[in-house]
């Protein structure tokens, strides 16, 4: 988490900013009512990583519907990381380290019991098909 926190978004990898702004536009997408996969899809699609889509969904909707906190993103074009975001950069990011171990124990402390096995599963899907883009 520390890795993120308080960052510049201009300082950020490719991959974890391309996972930012899908996460900003995934609680702007549905704080205004419209469809998150209809709203995210042209990104996914430019960036080869379609197939990724929905589960980048569901892991999102188990942070909203199931978080241990309630959590705070920036607006899209807010250029700080904020912590909440931070820890979930760190999600995705030990998910792309291949480090499993680590993505369950963040999971844990990071959405309600029950449903991490889920969010494993999702968190496993992007950080593959992230890893096996260009980026």
């Amino acid at each position: 988490m520390y890795t993120y926190l308080d960052r510049r978004t201009s300082e950020l990898a490719e991959a974890d900013l391309f996972v930012l702004s899908a996460m900003r536009g995934w609680v702007a997408a549905a704080r205004g009512g419209r469809c998150v996969c209809h709203a995210l899809a042209r990104g996914f699609e430019q960036r080869g990583v379609l197939e990724a889509l929905m589960e980048f969904a569901t892991a999102m909707a188990l942070v909203d519907r199931f978080g241990r906190a309630q959590f705070r993103f920036g607006a899209i074009a807010c250029v700080r990381v904020t912590d909440d975001e931070a820890r979930l950069l760190s999600l995705f990011a030990l998910g792309r380290a291949g480090d499993r171990e680590g993505v369950a124990i963040a999971a844990a402390g990071t959405i309600a019991a029950p449903s991490v096995p889920r969010m494993l599963v999702a968190i496993d899907t992007v950080s593959t098909a992230l890893t096996g883009d260009a980026a």
